[in-house]
């Protein structure tokens, strides 16, 4: 077995991305609150899988691009497929926490976070046949750092410096002390390029993709599904197991049930509770994972109306979030109170108090800006989800009972409200997931500094405290620094939050075996296959 990689912290609950930011769009799910279903350990990932056979897998979302660079790193997305396609140097496992590897042998610090190296596995190729050494570590960052890009991770390499000492050793050094940063580079920089095959066409590669994974792509008909075949060179020997997967794109959760039920597909990644509390009364095998944040209504604060805080206070205190949860899924779905989950141990819960709804403060702040010439008139965008309409109608409906404010609802696909939103940041509120609060997404996304901070968020308060989860050795300060952002973000009303999330994956029972997830809750598919039952 592989060394453990070493390091420098955290509280149990670790996170790595969604979501990619990644941020995994929750307006179709939420999480069962713990009340039901399994952990990562059970179901599916109990069964000993065989080699051979494919698989067919229902996803939420169609991909932006197969590279790392514009895929949408989202366990309702693309985690999954660019597993497949690239494996991952290394990854957070979903029952430890711990960061784990893969095609790095070692990832590691001397000095408590200043410096890192990167040990490569040897005798790693590309499905080209070229050679995954350190220079094609460094190829693949300094293209993600490189603004023309356009990356949305690009950010997590700010102030980042590389030097490749020999074939397999690259060298990792931080304009500040990151004591997490193997948890960047598990959430948002794991998947690496065949540099060859990049530089022979650049514009052309997220749609001809080639990595080091256990498949390669065989066939992508835009907005249906992907088939990847197994790949003959993976450096695994007897990996993978299966011989062909398939992802199928079905946005409406009723309809992947169905085609999971009848046969049409086996397996299915969702967000929506209810979608997997029918498919466990159904006896199917479902396997959970708790993700450590929420959904809820975020803002562009870099323009009006909601530049002006008071404007997104008045929001917040039109809204019963207790009501909604019973609303929209009988109140089994904890209300969380910050960025964080309602449930994390990375903060003082205690520290941070429920916002209680209050319509007259909400009327008399909407009063206030239009004594100041401010209008509360906009749009929030929703992701199309099975769940969508429901979750507009009833935010549209309890804001436009306050006089002054006039909501409008526009909902877009997935793939294209994350180009919206988080590239050209077209957009006044949406309804989205900080799936993962933790590194790299909570700096990338508040921090002042950085080029991705979508919210147009500048907060002193945040940043310091950004700044000390970074510097923090011990899991105490690390809670400290995170307890400080979760009460200054809920203070400025960076996100009104609604509703936690788990990602779920379900298939008919005894069939698959093998099932391992990461913190981002993607599927390991090297592992993954028939049980033969």
């Amino acid at each position: 077995m592989p060394p453990r990689i070493p390091r420098r912290t955290l509280a149990a609950r670790l996170v790595a991305t969604a979501a990619a930011l990644t941020l995994a769009l929750t307006a179709c799910g939420g999480s069962s609150g713990g009340k039901s279903g399994k952990q990562p350990g059970d179901g599916l990932t109990s069964a000993t899988a065989r080699t051979g056979g494919s698989l067919t897998v229902n996803i939420v979302t169609e991909s932006r691009g197969l590279d790392p660079f514009t895929g949408t790193l989202s366990s309702v997305a693309d985690y999954s497929r660019l597993n497949a396609l690239y494996d991952v140097l290394v990854y957070g496992d979903a029952k430890t926490g711990q960061v784990k590897p893969q095609l790095a042998e070692s990832l590691a610090t001397p000095d408590g976070g200043r410096t890192w190296r990167l040990v490569v596995r040897d005798g790693v190729k590309f499905s080209d046949g070229t050679v995954l050494d350190a220079a094609a570590v460094k190829f693949t960052w300094d293209r993600m750092a490189d603004p023309a890009a356009r990356s949305l991770y690009g950010s997590s390499l700010r102030g980042v410096t590389t030097r490749v000492v020999d074939a397999r050793t690259l060298d990792i050094s931080l304009a500040q002390v990151n004591a997490r940063f193997d948890q960047v580079v598990a959430a948002h920089l794991a998947y690496i390029v065949s540099p060859t095959a990049y530089r022979k066409d650049p514009q052309g590669f997220a749609r001809k993709p080639v990595g080091a994974g256990p498949f390669t792509l065989k066939e992508w008909v835009q907005g249906d599904h992907q088939t990847y075949v197994r790949n003959p060179g993976y450096w695994q020997p007897g990996k993978p197991y299966l011989d062909e997967v398939t992802f199928r794109t079905i946005t409406d959760q009723q309809q992947s049930f169905n085609s999971v039920s009848t046969g049409g597909a086996d397996m299915a990644i969702t967000l929506d509770a209810r979608n997997a509390s029918a498919a466990k009364n159904a006896g199917f095998d479902v396997t959970e994972m708790a993700l450590n944040g929420p959904g809820g209504v975020l803002f562009n604060m870099a323009k009006p109306p909601f530049d002006d805080p008071r404007a997104r206070k008045a929001l917040a205190l039109a809204l019963d979030p207790d009501a909604f949860t019973k609303m929209m899924y009988d109140g089994q779905v904890v209300t969380p109170k910050s960025l964080f989950a309602a449930t994390s141990t990375q903060i003082d819960q205690a520290a941070v108090p429920p916002r209680a709804q209050d319509k007259a403060q909400a009327a008399d702040l909407v009063r206030q800006l239009a004594a100041d010439g401010k209008t509360l008139d906009f749009t929030l965008l929703m992701p199309a989800s099975t769940n969508s309409s429901k979750t507009a109608e009833y935010l549209q409906q309890q804001w436009n009972l306050i006089p002054g404010i006039s909501a409008r609802v526009s909902t877009v696909e997935i793939g294209a409200l994350t180009a919206k939103v988080l590239v050209n940041r077209d957009y006044q509120a949406v309804y989205y997931n900080i799936a993962t609060p933790g590194e790299p997404l909570l700096w990338n996304t508040l921090h002042s500094g950085s080029p991705n901070n979508w919210l147009g968020y500048k907060s002193p308060a945040a940043d310091a405290a950004l700044e000390a989860s970074r510097a923090a050795t011990t899991p105490e300060a690390l809670k400290t620094a995170y307890t400080k952002l979760a009460q200054v973000t809920a203070d400025d009303v960076v996100m009104i939050p609604l509703q936690e999330s788990i990602t779920f994956t379900y298939a008919k029972p005894n069939r698959f075996g093998g099932l391992e997830l990461t913190t981002g809750g993607a599927i390991l598919m090297d592992r993954l296959g028939h049980t033969g039952s």
